[in-house]
């Protein structure tokens, strides 16, 4: 197999390599971009998964005085602005990878750069847990929302819940970010790389050993801490998930009587039907991340492995997957972000709107968490 220096998203070079320490560096050997026509081709996936996202952002952005009955959409909106950012820097990769953008010489901004592209991997997981999170705390306001206990009251006070909701998505993005910036720390190998594009010879870019051939400029004890963080998330996701099914089920097997238990049931069968959505979600977030996290722990325990190049090239760009195929499933999915987009296809936002029955005295029926639950329909 080819030892060649590859890094995500693909780095693909050509030629064998050649070990830094056992060839002296070349006074005439530069640093320089892979001018490859095919890059431009390629780098028109995430362009298109970036626009993707921000059109359905903007969908929510503009139809929020309709969401905003459910924190659900706010999760959506954090979900939909991680794919965005992920997509743009794999964008941003390729280009600078084609034009030399930055600087040939390692630098903070390039290890950072590198490091939050993988700990976005980590922001993603953790808003799949918010959106599952607020579908079981939407489902608690539909069934408890004739108990009015102290406790229970301030539970439902929409502030309350807004504020609450912005809490999460802020630690989801906090910790992440953090461990992003540890990139820019002696952690890593920016210190000891030679070039941030690539050598004609295909030689590696940093030291063997300490170093990652997978992903420059990280060390392969940084990589490891990810996998572990990983591994943690997708456990406790799995755990939220069972447990949020478990909560629902008894839920519908309250004491109400009459219309009213009907009704619960109703919104219940379609919480059931958003839970379905989120696992997918789920599901397909493991299948994407699960290879490169495999490959990072694989390049930890066997310190001299040498990994196809074909093969890495090809798991690497794998959480794109997920960013085009997680919008088109919630759009689908919940029947908030599809009028959304609706909306604003139809050019609807731009039309003012009709106060007809307000002029006929006519009372506007308030919305009711039965009435406007994130669900299928």
């Amino acid at each position: 197999m080819s030892a060649k220096q590859t890094r995500l998203f693909p780095d693909v070079l050509s030629g064998n390599s050649i070990n830094v320490s056992t060839l002296p560096f070349a006074e005439n050997e530069s640093c320089v971009p892979l001018k490859e026509p095919f890059i431009h081709a390629v780098s028109a996936v995430p362009a298109l998964v970036v626009i993707e996202n921000l059109v359905i952002l903007l969908a929510l952005a503009l139809y929020r005085s309709r969401l905003k009955h459910s924190n659900v959409y706010r999760y959506v909106a954090s979900t939909l602005v991680a794919n965005l950012v992920t997509s743009a820097l794999g964008f941003y990769h390729f280009i600078n990878y084609y034009y030399g953008i930055e600087s040939v010489h390692p630098n903070h901004w390039w290890a950072f750069r590198k490091g939050m592209t993988l700990a976005l991997s980590l922001v993603l997981c953790g808003n799949i847990g918010l959106m599952i999170y607020g579908i079981e705390d939407s489902t608690y306001i539909v069934g408890r929302v004739s108990i009015q206990t102290s406790e229970q009251s301030t539970r439902l006070d929409p502030k309350f819940r807004r504020r609450k909701a912005n809490a999460l998505i802020c630690v989801v993005w906090a910790l992440p970010t953090i461990y992003g910036l540890l990139a820019m720390t002696d952690w890593n190998c920016t210190n000891l790389c030679s070039c941030t594009l690539s050598y004609k010879s295909g030689k590696y870019l940093c030291p063997v050993g300490k170093c990652s051939h997978i992903y420059t400029p990280m060390s392969k004890s940084y990589l490891l801490v990810v996998v572990i963080l990983w591994s943690l998330e997708c456990i406790g996701l799995l755990f939220l998930l069972c447990r949020s099914f478990c909560n629902i089920r008894g839920r519908g097997d309250g004491s109400e009587s009459g219309g009213r238990k009907i009704s619960i049931r109703k919104a219940l069968g379609k919480y059931h039907a958003s839970h379905h959505t989120v696992t997918i979600l789920f599901i397909l977030f493991v299948v994407c991340t699960a290879p490169i996290m495999g490959l990072f722990f694989a390049d930890f325990i066997q310190q001299d492995a040498h990994f196809s190049h074909f093969l890495v090239n090809c798991i690497t760009p794998l959480p794109l997957v997920y960013c085009v195929v997680s919008p088109i499933l919630i759009t689908q999915k919940l029947s908030g972000v599809r009028s959304a987009l609706l909306m604003v296809m139809t050019f609807s936002w731009l039309k003012p709107q009709s106060n007809t029955g307000a002029k006929n005295g006519e009372k506007k029926t308030p919305q009711t968490p039965e009435s406007t639950n994130p669900t299928t329909h």
